[in-house]
């Protein structure tokens, strides 16, 4: 699934995500808290492409894979995290669609911690 020519490209790319980084601040007694910084806010598409429920705890904990498709950024990894309409989704892979550097596929999970 590719994005080409800019009138398609516009017409798919309707989520508008907020790009999140992780960041660890001291606690001051050696340890640290986890934090996440906003980057950056892109248009992107989202696509559901699975769904697992697991029984954890006692409790029933679902989680959904989505392919994310957006126009190509430099330096956005795995262990980022995209954050959409109160939903959070944390990146588990970032293909560089033909090596062409005009987009990025990137395969994220719904509803698990990082």
């Amino acid at each position: 699934m590719m994005l080409r020519g800019k009138k398609n490209t516009t017409s798919r790319l309707r989520h508008k995500l907020l790009l999140q980084q992780e960041v660890r601040l001291s606690d001051g007694v050696g340890g640290y808290a986890k934090s996440w910084q906003n980057i950056a806010e892109l248009w992107a598409e989202i696509k559901p492409v699975s769904g697992n429920e697991q029984l954890f705890a006692g409790q029933v904990q679902s989680t959904a894979s989505h392919k994310v498709l957006l126009r190509y950024r430099s330096g956005i990894t795995v262990g980022m995290r995209f954050v959409f309409d109160g939903r959070t989704f944390n990146i588990r892979s970032v293909f560089n669609v033909d090596e062409r550097r005009d987009t990025l596929e990137l395969l994220v999970q719904e509803g698990v911690a990082t």
